[in-house]
């Protein structure tokens, strides 16, 4: 692939989302080959494609409200399959003390109950494990016109979450809180913020 074409890629949301759990799984996180992962927010799914490439040997769990974005024929999955769950992140279908990780990419700055998904999050997450949430860097200043695009065509309810607003909501929920950014951009559009449940 020349370097144009690349370049081309890389715009595409689903080469965005595989480089932020990319940066997670090498940098902020140590998982174990069976732990059980879920990603909330399946959209198209390329994300749960690329887990479950890149984690072949942990259970993983892939949420949304609707599937209707979901493509699984375009997809290219690893050799265990993510089990699709269709529900609200404010009620998860799952017991207490089961999940060791959660990603959300992309998708918190969306939801209606931003307080009571991290609060279901927390209590569906074993102790000692990890909430990552990349997402837009309200403090960025591309960030208003990011909420203003997606206000005008995708969601009314779109707000690009400050690090301060963030560690509110994660300790808040008893989450220690940790915000990272690549090495190489630190004054990047993209953060990463690490909620690990207490043990």
């Amino acid at each position: 692939m020349n370097t144009l074409l690349k370049r081309l890629f890389g715009k595409l949301p689903m080469a965005r989302s595989a480089r932020a759990y990319e940066f997670a799984l090498d940098n902020l996180l140590d998982l174990s080959p069976q732990s059980t992962v879920l990603d909330i927010g399946t959209g198209q799914g390329f994300g749960s494609a690329y887990l479950s490439r890149r984690l072949p040997q942990c259970h993983l769990l892939s949420l949304d409200i609707t599937h209707d974005c979901l493509k699984k024929e375009k997809l290219n999955f690893g050799s265990r399959l993510p089990h699709f769950l269709l529900a609200d992140a404010v009620q998860l279908p799952l017991t207490s003390n089961c999940l060791d990780i959660v990603f959300m990419v992309m998708t918190f700055h969306c939801l209606p109950e931003p307080r009571e998904v991290i609060r279901e999050i927390v209590n569906a997450l074993k102790p000692g494990g990890s909430l990552i949430l990349a997402d837009v860097d309200g403090e960025h200043p591309m960030a208003p016109f990011f909420e203003l695009v997606e206000h005008i065509g995708i969601s009314p309810l779109t707000h690009a979450y400050t690090r301060s607003e963030l560690r509110f909501l994660f300790e808040d929920a008893g989450l220690q809180f940790e915000v990272h950014k690549r090495p190489n951009r630190k004054n990047g559009f993209m953060m990463w913020t690490h909620g690990r449940k207490v043990a």
